[in-house]
């Protein structure tokens, strides 16, 4: 019994699902699920914010903070952003120029999908690449020194996707993601410095 995670008084369990809507009862803000993998959960808000909570802090909160709402309209791109994410991994365990070009195309499809109003070209001013004023900007790994694709993969994978994510990590465990070394590491810092 000593080696049970999850509470065993829990009797109603809630599955983490994306399209799940949930209520957090700290904001009364309503919040869908639009990513979960085994350690993170990427939460859409009604304004189209998103948020990343660790999977073990969500799921052990789901039910009491995060509260479902039956009947409410999951997302239409619930599935999409799942199946584009499984692409992704199995094209950036690909080695070839092919390979990563498919990887990168599909990062901006799920960079589109995060995006509030599934990202409506009229929404910024005047190019794509510097949209990151309000919120919290995505790390381009691939752009610091010492950082491959396949790397940059894994600390995507890890939880590590925007400037306040790497920023809040502590470099034990920034160092514990395959590929990622002490020389890299201290470029990423200065990169997200």
């Amino acid at each position: 019994m000593a080696d049970q995670i999850r509470d065993p008084s829990r009797t109603n369990r809630i599955d983490t699902a994306i399209g799940l809507v949930i209520e957090d009862q700290r904001t009364a803000e309503r919040r869908q699920v639009i990513y979960a993998d085994a350690r993170v959960v990427l939460l859409r808000d009604e304004s189209g914010g998103t948020t990343l909570v660790r999977r073990d802090s969500f799921d052990a909160e789901l039910g009491t903070r995060y509260r479902p709402r039956p009947g409410a309209e999951p997302p239409s791109d619930a599935g999409q952003y799942d199946r584009l994410r499984e692409h992704l991994a199995a094209y950036e365990g690909k080695e070839g120029r092919k390979a990563k070009h498919k990887a990168d195309a599909l990062r901006e499809a799920l960079d589109l999908l995060a995006e509030p109003s599934g990202g409506d070209a009229d929404s910024g001013d005047a190019d794509d690449g510097d949209s990151g004023t309000d919120t919290d900007p995505e790390v381009d790994f691939e752009a610091v020194p010492g950082i491959g694709p396949k790397t940059a993969g894994k600390l995507r994978t890890a939880g590590y996707v925007t400037e306040s994510d790497v920023r809040g990590a502590a470099d034990d465990a920034l160092l514990a993601v395959a590929g990622l070394g002490p020389e890299s590491l201290a470029n990423l810092r200065d990169f997200v410095a």
